[in-house]
């Protein structure tokens, strides 16, 4: 069987849906030997060099292609089926194509769409894109809920196959490492609380920094380590932190490497992810694999991951948030227990997992195609 999948995620700055495409198309390779994937890329991009080294590399076909040559690409390339990582489907194989809708934020706030018009018709064409798919795999049960209220899906539509966890991020407390990193990123004490997400509004940077405005006092000298793009056309680190007088309190390294997080991860006293919404929330899967405490949104897709081993809070409310900030930093033992809940809870994710359900979903799809193919012919009068 030949699959052809969106690949142009893993190519530039990853994201999560980027991190999603790598880790799955590594693991899709590693776990079945007979299926040949064609990935596909937009023109001018090129293939990250280490996958040429991954398991199964010989049975990967990089192709560059534009979005508008892409519908062709199904019958030219012979696909058996194609799958959209990416929230479209851009073709599609003999039996069809699946794609994987990460999240429907947009759809719930598209006040915060950079689209020049909107998002109405951005929400339209993933609808449809939607409701033409086989199947539309997505990353939450929460999620899957979104997809039948916003989109109108059935239950059966749905099949809900949950991220994984990078392999990078597990607990490490390596002292040289940890001050090589300090140095580079100009952290001046050892004891810190992290932010990873950005300055995107989702992410809720502004009642973070609020909420550890009104803490202050009890900060006991610990900076506030915010990671990701500083700027975002909503607002930005700097402006928000000057706003509640915290810019000598925080620190803004940009994007960082895998290694350069899980070092943080370890080290933190606390990972702040109070984020506004969230159809998985990879920060707080990543940080549960490194033993570090969370406080973390109540709301959307994080109590699923999470499950107890996180303090839970309402992230539209400031002063609930500084309060289970306060709570655990104060409290040792709550600390304590719900970093080694969320080293327990970490185990239930794998990348591994991930890849063995979706080619199980790609095999059922093929099987219910060819029975369809069949009763049809079955039933077609003889000539």
């Amino acid at each position: 069987m030949r699959i052809g999948i969106d690949a142009s995620p893993i190519v530039g700055d990853r994201g999560g849906v980027g991190w999603h495409t790598y880790y799955l198309l590594r693991g899709m390779l590693a776990a079945h030997p007979d299926l040949e994937f064609v990935a596909y890329i937009r023109p001018g991009s090129v293939p990250p060099e280490e996958t040429r080294r991954w398991s199964g590399a010989d049975r990967l076909r990089w192709v560059t292609a534009s979005k508008w040559s892409m519908k062709s690409r199904g019958s030219t390339d012979r696909l058996d089926l194609y799958h959209g990582t990416n929230f479209r489907m851009h073709t599609v194989g003999r039996y069809g194509g699946i794609v994987t809708i990460h999240d429907l934020w947009l759809e719930r706030y598209p006040e915060y769409s950079p689209k020049l018009l909107g998002q109405k018709l951005s929400s339209y064409k993933t609808q449809r894109t939607a409701r033409r798919a086989r199947k539309v795999v997505t990353v939450s049960e929460f999620s899957a809920r979104e997809l039948i209220q916003l989109f109108g899906l059935s239950v059966e539509q749905i099949v809900v196959i949950p991220n994984g966890v990078s392999e990078d991020f597990s607990r490490r407390h390596d002292a040289g490492a940890f001050m090589a990193l300090k140095q580079r990123i100009g952290l001046a004490s050892d004891r810190f609380l992290l932010f990873v997400g950005g300055a995107d509004p989702r992410k809720n940077h502004r009642l973070v920094l609020e909420a550890v405005s009104l803490i202050r006092p009890h900060l006991e000298g610990r900076t506030l380590i915010l990671v990701g793009s500083p700027t975002h056309s909503f607002g930005s680190y700097e402006a928000t932190a000057k706003s509640y007088g915290l810019i000598d309190r925080v620190l803004c390294p940009g994007r960082l490497s895998q290694n350069d997080l899980q070092l943080l991860y370890s080290y933190a006293d606390l990972f702040l992810f109070p984020s506004l919404y969230e159809g998985f929330g990879m920060p707080v899967l990543e940080a549960m694999a490194c033993g570090c405490p969370i406080v973390t949104a109540d709301t959307c897709a994080p109590p699923e991951v999470t499950a107890g081993a996180a303090y839970l809070v309402d992230p539209l409310n400031a002063d609930d948030i500084a309060s289970g900030m306060l709570e655990m930093l104060t409290n040792e033992p709550l600390r304590l227990a719900k970093a080694a809940a969320g080293l327990e809870r970490a185990k239930a994710f794998s990348w591994d997992k991930c890849a063995v359900d979706v080619l199980a979903l790609i095999e059922r799809v093929a099987n219910e195609t060819k029975r369809w193919e069949m009763q049809t012919r079955s039933r077609s009068p003889a000539l």
